[in-house]
């Protein structure tokens, strides 16, 4: 827990972006609610912001990208919740094709977290942001909205953690039955 947020003694906050139409995050988000309820009893551990059919606004995404990457497995969850982010192998003809590489693909392959590479520029991600609004808000889109953002992400602010399975959440849910157990609670 910070210090600034234990003077204030406000919870942590947890976002939660989610789709209820993917498996994955109905889970996720499932774990996450009973966790809040068990682990939260008087609510100032945690708060859960559900971010329902959206993806991360650009503040937000750099604060991901910049904070919370602490390891391999912390990329590759960023990469699967952005899938346009990832090297494709692209077919040019019948007997030629060729690897993009993804500027994620890139980062995986520095040494010592993200570095100083910049992976979108404010108004690059404005248009991917606001073509996803605009695919997830239609009834019958052309394009699968979840080829631009693939739910869950799970963001721990406080933390500067993200899950999107239940394994890298049970890290983010960990801390708190920590808390709870130093306090003296049971987490039941």
């Amino acid at each position: 827990m910070s210090l600034f947020r234990t003077l204030q003694h406000s919870p942590a906050t947890i976002s939660i972006f989610h789709n209820a139409k993917v498996p994955a995050s109905a889970s996720l988000y499932k774990i996450l609610d009973k966790s809040y309820w068990k682990l939260n009893e008087e609510k100032s551990q945690f708060q859960v912001d559900l971010m329902a059919n959206q993806m991360p606004t650009y503040d937000q995404f750099n604060l991901i990208y910049h904070q919370c990457l602490h390891n391999q497995t912390h990329k590759d969850i960023l990469r699967d919740c952005f899938p346009f982010m990832r090297d494709q192998r692209l077919s040019t003809n019948k007997n030629s094709s060729i690897t993009v590489t993804s500027p994620i693909g890139l980062l995986a392959n520095a040494k010592g977290g993200s570095g100083n590479l910049k992976v979108f520029l404010e108004g690059e991600y404005s248009m991917i942001y606001e073509a996803f609004n605009s695919l997830v808000n239609d009834p019958t889109p052309d394009v699968n909205p979840a080829n631009l953002f693939l739910a869950p992400l799970v963001v721990d602010w406080d933390q500067n953690l993200i899950a999107n399975n239940e394994e890298s959440l049970s890290v983010i849910l960990n801390k708190y039955k920590a808390d709870i157990t130093d306090a003296g609670l049971s987490p039941a």
